[in-house]
């Protein structure tokens, strides 16, 4: 195991707990963490003092006419208080006078009842002490002839969180001018004579209690139609001494609002208010873990990391990281159970970056401890090669190995005459430009750069790294580099009017790779005939006029995916068998229809010319002229046909083609 920096890794671990702790406190994601806390509401018995008598569509329906007659809640009010309600909790506001006869209907209704709680609205004045208050002159009551004969009121605000989600709620307002006011369920409560002491409930800095809703929405409490109570349909049985809370559920009439068990089914404000009460007069309490307890157990968390991921494998550290986010996990649903909400989005916040900034700690030790080798090394062989002497530093020795491997050769058309015309410092600015976009692509495909040229690349695939697709990447390099020169001659990335052309040649065989050199000096290189080869392939773009030629030894190799066009079989100076060539022309994606027409007609007329038939490849190959007028490698095809009109090869004639030069 590398040493690492224990004043560091402490350093890590600390410092996440103590910035995670801050950002708990000053409320920094406070809608995540909500969110991720609603999912410990599970489904509990609520209380079963309360109804709601539910202003629903079936009511709207049957009864007509909205907004009701005040006459309607009266009689209501009548009928409930007839069959023995404990309490009425009536979440109306009547703030705008009806008729003189609707109105003191309503009055004498609530009078006689002598039970019935009604809402106020209230304008909460924004402060950050405890408690709420309020702006007297700015609350919205019912008329007096309702209100006066209301045994108590009380406000019916219900605030939502930054993510319009209803969670807590105020229980007492203070007024601006002295007036105390209590929430409309905590009235209700107190009217009841089963409210808990205001000191008895776990308020916020605001004076806001939790919600500790019992169920999903319209599954928690009893819900009666409006307009069953008014038809007599419900027996006094059912309401006889409920705590009844009246209000509206019809979607049309708006009064909803999303909870924390809402999912995607918002609640009702008269639902609400009975959670509310439900979890007064239950003392279901919730109430958040406190800060100083997050700022120990964070502590204790990054300095058990920090001491022990440096220490242990990275699968590991990663399988105990994941087992304390777990286990913290279950100890938030445990506590939730017993009226206490565990953030869980720091704690995961805490443990990623803990965890990734001790990971990048051991990775810097260890780079420190290999950085002077890999420099000694970096400025001679590629990265690949880098890594692989430092994986095995004691395999660095002159010698090497025969592999199947493929080798790729590119060089610039007519850059030696461009040259001549050009400043030492712009060709300098060109060339470097040119070759790192080339050698970017070699090292993205993993290959190795064995060297330059000059103006020419040489790289190669399938050491010092096993690689059995080599030969894949070798093509895929030639297509990238052929692309992305054409991308750069596009975008003028060589100044003025200065376009660079490539030609590439591919070879896949045995060679020999190794440390190739003097005990002084010596080089990560591959030599042998194949080498050769792939160098002779590449000096076959120019007489054929293509971009990229591979031989048929790494076309063998090659999977589906790429499109060629069989240009000739040759022999190549220095050689004495004959192989087949292939221009590559790109992905199978990106190959258009006529391109590959095209490739299958000259394929069937050097087909034709292999098989002596060269009138018929005459024919052939004048058809393709006239497609593509400038194909040097159909223009040659053509007068090497013509020759042999004229006059017929010997017998033995093979239609391999014998190259003279490089």
């Amino acid at each position: 195991m590398k040493k690492f920096n224990k004043r560091l890794s402490l350093g890590i671990g600390i410092g996440f707990a103590i910035l995670t702790s801050l950002g708990l406190m000053v409320g920094i994601f406070r809608s995540a963490s909500s969110a991720a806390s609603d999912h410990f509401f599970l489904p509990r018995e609520a209380t079963k003092d309360v109804i709601i008598v539910a202003i629903d569509n079936a009511s709207l329906q049957r009864l007509g006419q909205w907004p009701w007659k005040r006459s309607v809640y009266a009689d209501l009010i009548g009928k409930l208080h007839e069959d023995g309600a404990k309490t009425i909790a009536l979440d109306v506001n009547f703030a705008q006078p009806s008729t003189v006869g609707e109105d003191e209907a309503l009055g004498t209704a609530i009078k006689q009842a002598g039970n019935v709680v009604l809402p106020v609205e209230l304008s909460f004045i924004s402060q950050k002490t405890q408690g709420q208050s309020f702006d007297e002159s700015k609350v919205i009551a019912s008329i007096p002839v309702i209100r006066n004969n209301a045994e108590v009121s009380g406000f019916s605000n219900t605030p939502l969180d930054a993510d319009r989600v209803v969670r807590r709620v105020p229980i007492v307002a203070d007024g601006s001018a002295g007036a105390r006011i209590y929430g409309f369920a905590y009235a209700v409560a107190r009217l009841n004579g089963v409210a808990p002491s205001i000191q008895d409930i776990p308020l916020d800095a605001h004076g806001r209690m939790i919600i500790h809703f019992p169920d999903t929405p319209g599954r928690a409490f009893q819900i009666i139609s409006a307009a069953d109570v008014l038809e007599g349909k419900i027996s006094a049985d059912v309401i006889k001494n409920k705590t009844i809370f009246i209000g509206s559920t019809a979607r049309d009439l708006h009064d909803e609002q999303s909870v924390a068990t809402s999912g995607s089914n918002p609640m009702s404000g008269v639902e609400m208010h009975a959670s509310i009460y439900d979890t007064l007069v239950q003392r279901a309490f919730l109430q958040e873990v406190a800060i100083p307890w997050y700022l120990f157990f964070f502590l204790l968390i990054g300095t058990i990391l920090s001491l022990l991921v440096p220490r242990i494998r990275a699968r590991t550290s990663l399988l105990m990281t994941g087992g304390i986010y777990i286990g913290w996990l279950i100890l938030a649903f445990i506590l939730f159970d017993h009226g206490w909400i565990l953030d869980i989005v720091w704690i995961g916040i805490l443990l990623v970056c803990t965890y990734l900034g001790l990971l990048l700690e051991r990775w810097m030790t260890t780079e420190r401890e290999r950085r002077k080798t890999r420099d000694a090394f970096s400025r001679y062989v590629s990265p690949n090669v880098v890594e692989s002497i430092m994986e095995n530093i004691e395999d660095l020795k002159l010698g090497g190995a025969r592999r199947n491997m493929s080798v790729l050769f590119s060089d610039l058309r007519g850059f030696t005459t461009l040259s001549e015309g050009l400043r030492p410092e712009e060709l300098v600015r060109i060339l470097n430009t040119y070759l790192h976009e080339m050698t970017s692509i070699v090292f993205n495909e993993a290959g190795v750069l064995d060297k330059y040229i000059g103006d020419a690349v040489m790289a190669f695939w399938n050491a010092p790294l096993d690689q059995p697709d080599h030969a894949r990447r070798a093509v895929q390099t030639a297509i990238k580099m052929r692309e992305t020169l054409k991308r750069m001659n596009e975008k003028k990335a060589f100044g003025g009017d200065i376009a660079l052309h490539v030609g590439i040649g591919i070879n896949t065989g045995d060679m020999v790779v190794g440390n190739i050199g003097g005990e002084q000096r010596y080089d990560f290189t591959v030599i042998g005939d194949s080498v050769n080869t792939a160098s002779r392939t590449e000096g076959l773009c120019k007489p054929y006029g293509v971009e990229i030629i591979i031989t048929e030894h790494t076309k063998a190799e090659l999977a589906p995916g790429f499109i060629f066009r069989k240009l000739d079989c040759v022999t190549v100076k220095g050689k004495k068998e004959p192989m087949c060539i292939y221009e590559v022309l790109g992905f199978a994606g990106n190959v258009s229809d006529r391109e590959k027409q095209f490739a299958l007609g000259y394929e069937a007329a050097l087909e034709a010319y292999f098989e002596r038939q060269f009138k018929k490849a005459h024919t052939l190959v004048r058809n393709l002229e006239t497609q593509k007028p400038n194909d040097l490698a159909t223009k040659q095809l053509r007068e090497r046909i013509e020759a042999f009109i004229k006059t017929p090869p010997p017998d033995n004639w093979n239609g391999v083609w014998v190259l003279t030069s490089k």
